[in-house]
């Protein structure tokens, strides 16, 4: 068999075992505990709907089981479906320079993703992998275009998160303009930081050193260095898997490629008198 037609005959086996493994999946959540309907009601796209769209999704929608380290979507994969994490947890990856996959960002349940490749039919533009055991809903992009343009309130949710992504890539933008490398670093710390329960402002579920260096074009070096200096400072404190902002205005000003002077005689005054407490 010539090997073009063996890759075919490859692929449409693997679409047979998704497809065997997607019916299962949704015999086991429609005979468990947690019923589809409560899983579609817990999604952020579907949280102001009326029962009758959440029940018209639920006839539609498809469910698969994804083991830990396993592939949801690959870059450049055409966009198919809408997708919706029922449970588990997904990681948004990239690919650093030597090949290595590094984690950007996470996908909680009750989170959707998929969706620019439903309005303008483009390919998918990130890959993602489970980095727990996952239960995935796909919904086919006819019914969710449906869902889309029949339900304001689903636009509504669309549009605020456009409008996060467009935000977010704007300072990305202003970001990279920035000449000191240390100050691209800050901000994206600041941007990742969000008020806590009690006001505590936190950077939660911190990228590794490798994630932050890709997205502040920078060394990881300097990653480590620029933390540390934070730490130092007395700006930011670590708390196991994430920061703790003390100081929010000198983050923002350092994230603007300011005070980083001060910055720097603050932590050699600390360390200094550290230094000098210490018995000799």
């Amino acid at each position: 068999m010539p090997a073009l037609d063996t890759h075919i005959v490859l692929r449409a086996h693997v679409s047979k075992l998704q497809l065997r493994e997607m019916s299962t999946e949704e015999e086991r959540i429609n005979g468990g505990p947690l019923k589809a309907m409560d899983l579609l009601k817990q999604q952020k796209l579907l949280r102001n709907v009326a029962n009758e769209v959440i029940e018209e999704t639920s006839r539609h929608i498809r469910y698969r089981r994804f083991s830990k380290r396993e592939f949801v979507v690959h870059k450049g994969d055409a966009g198919s479906s809408l997708l919706m994490l029922m449970s588990g947890r997904l990681q948004v990856i990239a690919l650093s320079e030597d090949g290595r996959e590094v984690g950007l960002d996470f996908v909680e349940p009750g989170d959707y993703f998929g969706e620019l490749s439903i309005i303008d039919g483009g390919p998918r533009s990130a890959s993602i992998i489970a980095i727990t055991e996952s239960v995935v809903g796909f919904l086919p992009k006819h019914q969710a275009q449906t869902l889309f343009y029949r339900n304001p309130a689903v636009v509504e949710a669309l549009l605020q998160r456009l409008c996060r992504t467009i935000r977010q890539a704007s300072n990305y933008r202003s970001m990279l303009g920035l000449t000191r490398a240390y100050a691209r670093v800050y901000s994206v710390l600041e941007a990742s930081m969000k008020t806590s329960a009690g006001g505590l402002l936190t950077i939660e579920n911190l990228p590794n050193q490798q994630a932050i260096a890709i997205m502040a074009n920078v060394s990881r070096e300097t990653v480590s260095r620029a933390i540390r200096s934070l730490i130092d400072g007395e700006v930011i404190e670590r708390d196991y898997r994430r920061l703790i902002v003390r100081n929010a205005e000198m983050l923002a000003k350092l994230a603007r490629g300011e005070a980083e002077l001060q910055l720097r005689a603050k932590a050699m005054g600390e360390g200094a008198t550290v230094g000098q407490s210490r018995p000799s």
